[in-house]
């Protein structure tokens, strides 16, 4: 153990694994703390799809071998009453199935081939503060317990982001994050005795009943291996998440009833726009502590390993220009917001829609293909929704009392061009981050009132 690092990286999941890799290989010595002990990085509750296009945006190698367990070609995703599916393929609808754990213990084996120093089974317990800046952090392990110094730190360490919740005081830089921005999500892996039908594909169940605010997804893993999950909005969770689990197996999906339980674990999951501001003095947030997680259907590790990657290489500017303080580190914000960022906080609007949105107008509108499967691809591609609705089919929506939900989309789909093009044109400068928050705020408020029905 060294006396003082360059940087110090809190978590060894995605993101953490790739910050700590880049910044070594640009030359800096880099210490990788992990709660967890080395064979077990990499577990933990996850829908385990990753997209391609994640991969080959920060030059990682797909999976293969005992990491990789099925190919998915896109994604079906049913209406409540199960009448209608919208059937999305395509570049980037195509998805690796991993095994999470051999995905982790790659990303961990890279990193330390490269030359990061590890400290697994050890737990983080606070950040230490001079002058306002992130200078060490306090740590209890099995190997060692005391004091850790560094000269730049970066926060990965998921939902409980323990260095953001106590980071120094700067400008926009959010340490809590609201419960209506949360999703509580509980998943299994279970093996049929039977061939999966469709397995080709991923399966979302859209309802309000079964899963308030959120869906169900069942991923297959194999033949007859499947990834099986829910994930509810926490400040509407009436019970028990695995209650809610239970039920929609039950009532819905009863074949699953005779797989073999392999693994289950739940987990709170981040879905809004990315935090406003991710970086303080001498720190940096990344992946589910940024909240940088896919709004619509919380994926996380493609979002966390485009953050970590730009996180590795500010964090060795930084030290280049002999400034870490969060203007310092202000690059960060500007490549990723600008960058997923931008999709991010546009899909943000879709799903503050899409959780206010009754079953039976979802049944409606996905019968009447208000938004088209080329719609729902290009929305995740691209944070876009766009809608065309003829005269003729406007009578007819007028006539049947469903003008609301049309005009209420129609508004969404303005907002998110608005929002995508408002954080495309993030600032460079620190000193113009007020005023574009400002905006940003007003944004939100703004989309939550329209997507809430509130008009």
């Amino acid at each position: 153990m060294k006396p003082l690092y360059d940087l110090v990286v809190v978590g060894a999941g995605t993101s953490g694994c790739l910050a700590a890799k880049t910044a070594v290989e640009n030359g800096l010595n880099v210490c990788l703390i992990e709660s967890k002990s080395a064979e077990n990085i990499g577990l933990k509750a996850c829908g385990d799809a990753v997209g391609k296009h994640h991969f080959d945006n920060v030059g990682l190698a797909y999976p293969t071998g005992s990491e990789l367990c099925w190919e998915l070609e896109g994604v079906k995703i049913f209406s409540p009453d199960f009448e209608t599916s919208f059937r999305i393929m395509g570049l980037g609808a195509k998805a690796f199935m991993v095994n999470r754990r051999e995905f982790g213990r790659r990303l961990i084996k890279e990193a330390l081939d490269a030359g990061v120093e590890l400290m697994d089974k050890t737990t983080v317990l606070k950040p230490i503060i001079e002058d306002n800046h992130v200078v060490a952090i306090r740590v209890k392990g099995s190997v060692f317990s005391g004091v850790l110094r560094g000269k730049v730190f970066i926060d990965a360490s998921g939902v409980s982001a323990v260095l953001r919740r106590n980071a120094p005081e700067v400008p926009g830089f959010e340490r809590i994050v609201d419960r209506g921005d949360l999703e509580i999500a509980y998943r299994e892996i279970r093996v049929s005795e039977n061939e999966i039908d469709d397995k080709t594909f991923g399966h979302i169940y859209l309802s309000q009943r079964y899963a308030p605010g959120g869906y169900f997804w069942l991923f297959p893993k194999g033949s007859n291996v499947v990834n099986i999950g829910l994930g509810v909005q926490f400040s509407r969770a009436k019970m028990e998440i695995k209650n809610y689990f239970t039920r929609f197996i039950d009532e819905k999906l009863s074949w699953l009833n005779k797989a073999e339980i392999l693994d289950g674990r739940g987990a709170f999951v981040p879905t809004r726009r990315p935090l406003d501001n991710m970086v303080s003095n001498g720190l940096i947030v990344v992946g589910d502590a940024a909240c940088q997680v896919n709004p619509i259907h919380g994926g996380g590790i493609g979002p966390s390993m485009t953050a970590g990657k730009i996180a590795g290489e500010t964090a060795v500017k930084a030290l280049e220009k002999g400034d870490l303080s969060y203007r310092g580190l202000w690059n960060y914000n500007v490549a990723y917001m600008r960058g997923y960022g931008a999709k991010q906080a546009s899909l943000d609007v879709f799903r503050v829609f899409l959780q206010s949105i009754s079953d039976d107008e979802l049944n409606y509108g996905m019968s009447r293909k208000l938004i088209t499967e080329e719609d729902v691809l290009k929305a995740s591609l691209y944070g876009e929704v766009k809608l065309t609705i003829t005269d003729k089919a406007l009578r007819f929506l007028r006539l049947v009392g469903k003008l609301s939900l049309v005009s209420r989309l129609r508004k969404i789909s303005e907002l998110m061009k608005t929002v995508k093009l408002h954080y495309q044109s993030f600032p460079e400068n620190p000193d113009d981050f007020p005023r574009w928050l400002v905006t940003t705020r007003k944004l939100v408020e703004t989309y939550k009132t329209v997507g809430m029905g509130n008009i």
